[in-house]
């Protein structure tokens, strides 16, 4: 093969087995020599060109599978090996490349950890399209809603008057227990246990909770029954099997039979349990079997298959008229009343494998729930880390497309096709997608862990154990791959050698108009991710430090002191004389923690009203902090305060008085004897609930009142900094009084943090990825400078021969991507605006936006990219222009 010959049948010498290139050469070259004499040189390298591409249709190939096979071979180590010298060649814009990627694909994959097991959840349970929870009007609650609990009843309703549903469940909260295990004469295992549920005995054949030890149709059958699980096994009994033993529960030691033990539980469920006891276990669901009103279970429906669910949502709505409403005259009440401001009693199908997404304005009895909003928003963030990552690759690819216009023009003229120059910077660019994408599940390796640690989520969920991410995680480098290099490919492949050859590139590549539009984008997502992160934590910070009407700092909590029967009194006293101790509470509960409710009205109107109640003690206003408006506190231990109450201002303007009105007026109840409640003080309104509630009314009765409700806490304010000690005494008091219950503490600014828990969780998971988004940007930035600085040389060198100062040519360095950084504040303001102002709808008091959050925001991405370029730009402005002259 000489270098003489036409560069068609050089082309051709590059991808035949030389065996097969002798066979033809001849003939083609024959051919060709033939054709010069008639047509002239040039067309008759046209023809070679175009006989050279018919060796290579289908008939040829099929007959040829050996020659087929060796040019496919040779052609993709041709490629690989030109991907691995250019970058090579360029090791800096290589890893600028390769590491912006992989962070990028590296915060998408974590983010799409987060978003597989939030979709995931009760996915695994039998029929499960069959399953749904009944939802029913918030009724205890003055604006209405819709809340997840129900009474009794509805249960028998359902299954009773409607053929489509075929089998109803119910699961119950009896609350907290210390249950007790005896190991032999004196020997006694006693634990404070909260997670305890009861439910009906067909709960196995409703949810995906599989038994190690027990039979699930049998083990929720009769009275005193429970199933435990893994866990509990383990702590009461080791390695024995738990089934057919006795446990103790609560203060009285009632005996209850193991029937069942757990395997572990399914993480991505909405409910979990230590304890499940048979549902009448619970003597509180007999007792109200007949009610609607006692909302303490929650029913749960498998309707037939092929059931009409819309036609039997709007079926059940004739429960509240046929069966709800005969029991409020068994209560002596107006069902009419009760009702005016709530928009009727409602009853709604929930699929159960949406609870965990579509119930964030649904209050729910069980654990947390999720909220598909934060998943659109993840999954916008995982987008445009995504956008960002490749907009660097496009940006580098055709900033550096002068160095590589040669490239182009020298293979153009030695005869290379355009679609293999194109499939030559696709490999290129699939080629660095891999690499990147294998370097991003390392670091997604890493990062797992400490990221979910730090913020708090527990997140057991692998995405390597499903089968449908593998695949997009497979397919992911080949689509981004092609995606983000099919501009540079194209734009690459269509200089005219000649030109090129010239050194004349066109003045599209120069301008970089593609390019400041795409560092825009870069820009105004990062801001807006930035302006929306500053304002999240400027909520959290709010919800933190709002005055909540009370005092939250340095009490301690002691739960369950009902406990101590008859002692709490004394207890209490006891306490209260500790050094360092200022006050100290006994009451039915704390604000932040929920209270009972019922439903009360004003004597002499027709305003009927639920409203929350707390039993509290003389001392419980002085130890919270809690002002009166007017009136007066309960005096101790009296008959009249038995029967009286105390009302926050809210309470006193829903019923239509003034806080001076309110006190002496006559509260109207079905739960004391006489059914009236004489009013003696009114309390300035105070947050009770979390910020994202309003405050609602609020009835404070006596401790020492007939009212329901026997569960006790002591809160104890102190001053003394050794907590510790003042806990040690408490401890050491406690358990000579109780010994067979643990003491269960907490503190109390400590736990109405917890009410946030899940924004600070899902803020931080935030910010983590916001900084992911902004460094990949800032690489990007990095490498374009470090591109221009080299680009820009010559002009440099010349300003600088000029006078031109080192400062002035940093700032002509930067001051485009200035320009396109205040511009980008401007694009990315109404979009985090819009964002947040959605966000902060969920809460009943937030924060204003301030204007100035998103030139903050601008601010500092100015500030973090100058600091990250300032060092090239200095360098490019400091370099020698005699050297650089020289060069040119």
């Amino acid at each position: 093969m000489s270098h003489k010959d036409p560069p068609a049948l050089r082309f051709l010498s590059w991808f035949c087995p030389p065996g097969l290139y002798e066979g033809i050469e001849g003939d083609l070259l024959e051919k060709f020599e033939n054709d010069v004499k008639i047509v002239g040189e040039k067309k008759a390298k046209r023809r070679l060109a175009f006989n050279v591409v018919r060796f290579f249709r289908p008939g040829i190939i099929l007959r040829n599978r050996f020659a087929l096979n060796f040019v496919g071979t040779i052609m993709w180590k041709s490629y690989f090996k030109i991907s691995v010298r250019s970058l090579l060649k360029s090791k800096g814009y290589s890893f600028i490349n390769i590491f912006g990627l992989a962070i990028g694909i590296a915060s998408c994959l974590l983010i799409l950890n987060y978003i597989r097991f939030e979709l995931s959840f009760d996915k695994t349970h039998p029929d499960v399209d069959r399953l749904f929870r009944v939802n029913q009007t918030a009724i205890w609650t003055p604006g209405g809603g819709v809340f997840s609990s129900s009474g009794p009843q509805l249960a028998f309703a359902l299954k009773e008057d409607y053929p489509e549903v075929e089998q109803v469940m119910r699961i119950n909260t009896p609350g907290s227990y210390v249950v007790h295990n005896s190991n032999g004469p004196g020997s006694v295992n006693s634990f404070r246990e909260n997670n305890v549920l009861a439910a009906d005995s067909n709960f196995f054949s409703f949810f995906d909770f599989k038994l190690k030890e027990g039979n699930p149709r049998t083990a929720l059958q009769g009275v005193n029954k429970v199933v435990i699980s893994d866990e509990v096994a383990k702590k009461f009994f080791g390695d024995q099997h738990a089934l057919g033993k006795i446990l103790q529960f609560g203060e009285n030691k009632m005996a209850v039979e193991i029937t069942g033990v757990t395997e572990s539980q399914p993480d991505n469920i909405h409910f979990h349990f230590d304890y499940l006891l048979s549902i009448y276990t619970n003597p509180g669901v007999k007792r109200f079997e007949w009610s609607f009103t006692w909302t303490q279970v929650v029913t749960y429906v498998k309707l037939r298959p092929n059931a009409d669910v819309a036609g039997l949502e709007n079926k059940i709505q004739s429960i509240a008229p046929r069966r709800v409403q005969p029991t409020f005259v068994r209560m002596g009440m107006d069902y009419n009343d009760f009702l005016k401001d709530k928009g009727g009693w409602s009853f709604y199908l929930q699929p159960v494998k949406d609870i965990r997404l579509h119930s964030a304005n649904i209050w729910n009895r069980f654990e947390e729930v999720g909220d598909i909003a934060y998943l659109y928003i993840f999954g916008g963030i995982c987008l445009f880390i995504l956008i960002i990552a490749s907009i660097n690759f496009i940006n580098l690819s055709t900033a550096r497309a002068s160095m590589r216009a040669k490239e182009v023009g020298v293979k153009k003229s030695l005869g290379a096709f355009k679609w293999n120059l194109i499939f030559q910077f696709q490999f290129e660019s699939i080629m660095i997608c891999v690499i990147s994408t294998l370097l991003a599940v390392l670091l997604m390796a890493l990062l797992k862990p400490v990221i979910f640690e730090v913020t708090g989520f527990r997140l057991p969920y692998s995405i390597w154990s499903d089968s449908e991410v593998l695949w997009w995680v497979a397919l992911l480098p080949l689509a981004l791959g092609f995606l983000a290099g099919i501009y540079p490919s194209f734009y690459l492949t269509a200089f005219q050698p000649v030109q090129v050859l010239k050194g004349r590139l066109g003045g599209s590549m120069k301008s970089g108009g593609l390019r400041n539009v795409l560092v825009l984008v870069q820009f105004s997502i990062a801001i807006a991710m930035m302006a929306v992160t500053l304002v999240v934590y400027q909520q959290i910070r709010y919800m933190s430090n709002k005055n909540l009407g009370l005092d939250k700092e340095h009490i301690l909590l002691i739960n369950h002191a009902e406990e101590l029967g008859m002692q709490l009194e004394s207890f209490r006293n006891e306490i209260a004389a500790y050094n360092g101790v200022l006050h100290a509470t006994a009451s039915g509960e704390v604000p932040g923690r929920g209270s009972s409710e019922d439903i009360f009205g004003a004597e002499g109107t027709d305003i009927s009203l639920p409203i929350n109640t707390v039993k509290i003690d003389r001392y419980y206003f002085s130890t919270l902090g809690l002002k009166l408006s007017s009136g007066r506190e309960f005096v101790y231990n009296t008959a009249a305060d038995k029967v009286s109450v105390i009302i926050n201002e809210n309470g006193a303007k829903l019923f239509g008085w003034t806080p001076e009105e309110a006190v002496g007026k006559q509260i109207v109840s079905p739960g004391v004897d006489n059914g009236k409640l004489e009013i003696v003080g009114v309390v300035k309104d105070f947050h009770f609930r979390s910020l994202h509630s309003n405050i609602s009314p609020l009835l404070f009765f006596s401790i020492n009142s007939p009212m329901w409700g026997d569960s006790r806490v002591v809160a104890v304010k102190f001053k003394t900094n050794d907590a510790a000690n003042l806990r040690e005494k408490i401890e050491k008091r406690w358990s000579q009084l109780v010994p067979a219950s643990p003491l269960d503490f907490s503190f109390y600014e400590e736990e109405l943090e917890k009410q946030y828990q899940n924004e600070k969780r899902l803020a931080g998971l935030f910010f983590i990825f916001t900084a992911f988004s902004i460094g990949v940007g800032i690489i990007g930035l990095i490498g374009l400078v470090a591109y221009s600085a080299d680009q820009r040389k010559k002009e440099i060198g010349i300003r600088k021969v000029f006078g031109a100062s080192i400062t002035r040519i940093f700032v002509m360095m930067n001051k485009e991507y200035i320009k396109l950084m205040l511009v980008a504040i401007l694009v990315a303001t109404p979009l985090a605006w819009w964002i947040l102002q959605k966000w902060l709808a969920s809460f009943a008091y937030h924060i204003d936006i301030n204007p100035m959050v998103f030139l903050l925001s601008g601010g500092i991405e100015i500030v973090l990219s100058f600091l990250c370029v300032s060092y090239l730009s200095i360098r490019a402005a400091g370099l020698n222009p005699s050297k650089v002259l020289k060069e040119e």
